[in-house]
C-alpha cells in the first residue's frame, strides 16, 4: 500500500507585513498631516490677510468722507459775502455790513428796523423797490430806518443770479451797491431773466463798477449757493411769498411808497 505523503503543514501562510509594508504607511500618513496642517496655516494668513485690507479700506473710506465733509463745510463758508464799513446813502454815512441772510443798511440806533425779503426776478419787488426806493433812502439817511434786505429766489434764476452780483458788489464794492441794487431790479425783465454771470458783469461796469475783484466774483457766480441757502432761511421765518415786511421783527402788510413812509413814521414815533 502506498505510502500517504505526510502532512508536511502545507497550508499556505499568509505574507507577513513586515517592517517595510507599515514605514510607508507611516510615511503617507505623516505627509497628509503635514499637507493638512500647512493648508490650514496658509488660510489663517489669508483671513488675517483679507481682515487688515478691509479695515485700511474702511479707514480710507472714512478718511475720504470726512475731508469731504470738511472741505464742503470750507467752500461753503469761503461763499458767503462779508461786509463791515461805511457807505453813503442818500448824502449821510451809515453802517453797512452783510449780517446772516441780510444785506443791513442805516444805523444800529434806528427807531425802525424793517427786514425785506425780497426776489430780484419777481415783479411785485419790482414795483416795491420803484415806488418806495425815495422813502427808504430817505429813512435811512435821517436815522430812522435800518434797512435789512434779503434777497431770495422763487420766481426764476434772475433772482440767484443777480442776487449773486448784488452780493459781489456788497462784498468788494459796498459804497456801490444802494444804486446797484436799484439797477438790478430796473434791468429785470423776460429778455434778461436769462442772464448769468458774464451778462451781468457787463450790466455792472456799465453802472460804473470797474473794481476786477467785484466783476470777477459776478462772472463766477460766486454766491448763488449763499441766496439758495437765504431761500431756505425764507421758509423758516415764515415767508411764503416776496416782497415780505417784517417791522421790529413782526411780519407786517406789505406796503410801499407814501404808505410805507407813514408806517415808519407811527412806528419810529411810537418808539
Amino acid at each position: 500500500m502506498p505510502k500517504q505523503p505526510k502532512d508536511s503543514g502545507s497550508t499556505t501562510s499568509a505574507p507577513k507585513s513586515g517592517k517595510g509594508g507599515d514605514g510607508k504607511g507611516g510615511n503617507r500618513q505623516q505627509a497628509r498631516e503635514r499637507a493638512r496642517l500647512e493648508a490650514a496655516k496658509l488660510q489663517r494668513k489669508r483671513r488675517i490677510t483679507q481682515g487688515v485690507v478691509v479695515a485700511v479700506v474702511a479707514l480710507v473710506a472714512i478718511g475720504i468722507v470726512a475731508s469731504a465733509v470738511l472741505l464742503g463745510t470750507r467752500g461753503r463758508a469761503d461763499r458767503v459775502p462779508t461786509a463791515s464799513t461805511n457807505v453813503t446813502v442818500g448824502g449821510a454815512s451809515v453802517p453797512f455790513a452783510v449780517d446772516g441772510s441780510a444785506v443791513q443798511v442805516g444805523k444800529d440806533d434806528a427807531k425802525v428796523t424793517m427786514d425785506l425779503w425780497v426776489d430780484y426776478s419777481c415783479p411785485h419787488c419790482q414795483e416795491f423797490e420803484a415806488d418806495s426806493n425815495e422813502v427808504i433812502t430817505q429813512k435811512v439817511a435821517a436815522g430812522q430806518l435800518k434797512a435789512r434786505y434779503h434777497n431770495i429766489q422763487i420766481v426764476t434764476a434772475y433772482g440767484a443770479q443777480a442776487g449773486s452780483a448784488a452780493a459781489c458788489v456788497a462784498n468788494s464794492s459796498p459804497d456801490q451797491w444802494w444804486a446797484f441794487n436799484a439797477a438790478l431790479y430796473a434791468n429785470h425783465s423776460s429778455e434778461t431773466d436769462s442772464y448769468q454771470g458774464d451778462q451781468l458783469a457787463d450790466f455792472a461796469s456799465q453802472q460804473g463798477i470797474t473794481d476786477e475783484e467785484t466783476l470777477s466774483c459776478i462772472r463766477e457766480e460766486r454766491y448763488t449757493s449763499w441766496i439758495t441757502d437765504n431761500t431756505t432761511e425764507a421758509g423758516k421765518a415764515g415767508v411764503t411769498g416776496t416782497p415780505t415786511l417784517f417791522f421790529n421783527g413782526q411780519q407786517a402788510e406789505t406796503v410801499s411808497g407814501a404808505a410805507l413812509g407813514a408806517k415808519i413814521d407811527e412806528l419810529a414815533s411810537a418808539g
